[in-house]
């Protein structure tokens, strides 16, 4: 063999190995962009989570008040700015619900639907209603709220591990 097929064959197994080099660097590449994606998904998603469990107990608070207000004037209705407040809330719930019930099935979906008319039906008109059937509709909705809360929960376990 002499020098210059040496030579070729040198240049073709460093163009091999270069070769070989690129497209491992490009398989990891993707992988890291996958695994970037991942976390951001999951951190939104946690975030989401947070941001809907702040906006329940922000509508609970609100509607106990107008309940209690109501209860207090005699059965009057409750400031129409601050039902539309109230009102607004659920439908920014409804939207971050929504967001989270993108990720999962159609049974949760529905769920969290029901969850967020339940709440709409609580602001524009249990909370002038007795105690009782006010206390009964949160039960309803906690009951919803604790399922979701579940699965908040149960995804920030799985993104730890």
């Amino acid at each position: 063999m002499n020098a210059t097929s040496r030579l070729t064959y040198l240049s073709l197994a460093v163009a091999t190995l270069a070769m070989v080099s690129s497209f491992f660097q490009s398989y990891n590449y993707s992988r890291n962009l996958e695994v970037v994606q991942r976390n951001v998904i999951r951190g939104e998603y946690l975030r989401t989570c947070r941001d809907i469990i702040d906006a329940y107990f922000q509508i609970k608070m609100r509607t106990y008040a107008m309940h209690e207000a109501a209860g207090a004037a005699g059965a009057e209705p409750a400031a129409p700015l601050a039902q539309r407040e109230v009102e607004a809330s659920v439908f920014r719930f409804g939207a971050l619900g929504t967001f989270l019930a993108n990720f999962r099935d159609d049974a949760v979906r529905e769920r969290y639907t029901q969850l967020s008319w339940k709440l709409l039906a609580i602001a524009r008109e249990t909370f002038k209603q007795p105690r009782e059937a006010f206390d009964k509709a949160y039960g309803e909705a906690d009951t919803l709220f604790g399922e979701m809360n579940e699965d908040c929960a149960r995804t920030a376990r799985l993104s730890f591990l």
